[in-house]
């Protein structure tokens, strides 16, 4: 028994270690991809991503004057704190930023007037269907969901917000009304990233920087204008692995009674917490699964070397119940329409177009797989041999060709994660018309270059960032420092690492990759503060004094 212990620990402490190694190389990957180059779309028509090598001194010109506004947001708000010592720092930013996310949201909704197109107007019109009492969208060959079933969940959320809308005394389309509701998540993602990050480093500068970057990521104030899953499914998200991390807290033989939060010995609630806002995040977007399977290895590592059953118990029931929630609500559909949806395009198909060049980039949607699933009369079985051959076609071509091979997945991973704005421009084009001249030149004007350059340098930023935690956190497991909440530490980041092994293999687009930048940015806020930490132990005191 002692022997199983101790190889339990010993593999909890290799986890940990390698985690920390592949995330070196990771974000370090991450930062000189984004150094170097830019991946951008000027024709909002083709939507065409190109790729330019960016010039050293202009990038290491971005990183300064973004670090410097980082720094003058923050001796700002030390000056208002000397000013008057009773300030909560923290709070106060978390309250102007979570203005200035509403302010530029209602703005958005307001002039930007962004109305759903291709698969989300697809999704949110079979949900004003059903809202409507019309089921015919529940149909196994002659509807959008007979293609894409793993939209089901999103669906059943629109409807249940688009019935409550037509209760309401207003004439508009019910999307005003889901992108008001998007904003509204965008502030419960900042909230509870933001207490996420407090309870990792209990350190409010850390905090105040995690809040200084969100408010500043462009990305992340444009997204909650387009009507699909990845707002809502990331608030889900992001209370979940909050609760989780609560449990983790509760839990871990290392928590002290003076480091303990208050509440925190209520490790079944927030066990169930995290559970049902983890699943209610796969409802809304299937990718999230990635964001499960982060969790649950997190939680079973940790299990090994705590043996607090309860973090077992999590990760079997997180799996279940994950796992369960689209079938569960298909089913309901059915039943409700007297009808059934067919299993849909196969998974595979995505692995083959991922393959495939496209005109958008390297592995980026080319209609392959619903042309292919429709060619062979919504034929799911023929359709994945057809993949299966498409993949093995492009494997010869592949080994027949090697640096084409490094070409093609070279420029797929830069397409993707050195694209700054993550595709916010293109997810948000589509207009019902009397948008601004100031909006029309964000999109595909003048501005638009502006917008490119500032999302680049951002992105420099925050990739270097979370770059510099991790050579940290190396450092620092070195001296046998441990954190309090033990692999929850690495949780964000082993979902950004399965997510970027995911997107090698599966269809390309940088939109996909903007909630793993989101999972980056607490990572980020701690990597710069230790850096300006180190900087500042540089400083002699003489010279401190001096200035």
């Amino acid at each position: 028994m002692k022997r199983l212990k101790l190889f339990c620990e010993k593999l909890s402490l290799f986890s940990c270690r390698f985690v920390r190694l592949l995330a070196l190389g990771l974000t370090g990957f991450l930062f000189l991809g984004a150094f170097f180059f830019t991946c951008y779309s000027e024709n909002m028509e083709t939507q065409q991503v190109l790729t330019k090598w960016d010039n050293p001194l202009s990038s290491l010109l971005g990183l300064a004057v973004l670090s410097a506004a980082v720094l003058g947001i923050l001796g700002a708000i030390r000056l208002l704190q000397r000013l008057f010592p009773a300030l909560r720092a923290g709070r106060l930013l978390l309250f102007l930023v979570m203005a200035w996310c509403l302010f530029v949201g209602a703005a958005l909704i307001l002039f930007g007037r962004t109305v759903p197109a291709a698969d989300s107007m697809s999704v949110y019109s079979a949900a004003e269907a059903l809202a409507g009492g019309d089921t015919s969208v529940i149909h196994p060959t002659d509807s959008y969901l007979s293609y894409y079933p793993q939209q089901i969940g999103l669906v059943a959320f629109y409807e249940l917000l688009i019935r409550f809308w037509k209760l309401l005394p207003f004439s508009l389309p019910a999307y005003h009304f889901i992108k008001c509701v998007n904003v509204l998540f965008s502030c419960v993602i900042l909230l509870f990233q933001y207490k996420t990050v407090h309870l990792l480093w209990q350190n409010e500068r850390t905090d105040c920087i995690y809040l200084t970057l969100a408010g500043g990521f462009l990305p992340f104030l444009m997204y909650p204008s387009f009507v699909y899953g990845e707002i809502p499914s990331f608030a889900a998200a992001s209370i979940g692995f909050y609760c989780l991390g609560r449990l983790f807290w509760s839990l871990t033989s290392d928590t002290t009674a003076k480091n303990k939060a208050p509440g925190i010995q209520k490790p079944l609630l927030y066990l169930f917490s995290a559970t049902v806002f983890l699943t209610l995040a796969v409802m809304l977007r299937k990718n999230s699964l990635i964001f499960i399977i982060a969790a649950v290895l997190a939680a079973f590592f940790q299990w090994l070397r705590e043996r607090k059953h309860l973090l077992l118990v999590f990760a079997l029931v997180c799996t279940i119940c994950s796992l369960s929630i689209l079938p569960l609500v298909q089913k309901t559909y059915e039943i409700r329409a007297h009808s059934t949806l067919k299993s849909g395009v196969p998974a595979i198909s995505y692995l083959a177009m991922g393959m495939q060049e496209s005109s958008r980039g390297n592995g980026w949607y080319n209609g392959f797989n619903f042309n292919t699933y429709q060619s062979t009369g919504m034929d799911t079985e023929e359709t994945a041999a057809l993949s299966r051959a498409a993949i093995g076609e492009r494997l010869q071509y592949f080994r027949e060709n090697p640096k084409a091979f490094a070409a093609f997945y070279a420029g797929k991973l830069l397409s993707q994660w050195a694209d700054g704005t993550y595709a916010c421009r293109q997810a948000t084009l589509a207009t019902f018309g009397g948008r601004s001249s100031f909006f029309d030149s964000l999109y595909a004007g003048d501005a638009s270059s502006y917008v490119i350059d500032y999302c680049n340098a951002f992105q420099n930023l925050f990739y270097l960032g979370a770059f510099l935690f991790f050579v940290w956190d190396i450092r620092k497991n070195r001296r046998k420092e441990n954190s309090p909440l033990g692999l929850f530490l690495y949780l964000g980041i082993i979902a950004v690492m399965g997510g970027f092994l995911f997107h090698i293999a599966w269809e390309a687009n940088s939109r996909y990759i903007f909630l793993y930048a989101m999972l980056l940015l607490p990572y980020a806020a701690r990597g710069l503060y230790l850096f300006g930490r180190y900087i500042s132990g540089c400083v002699p005191r003489s010279a401190k004094g001096n200035a």
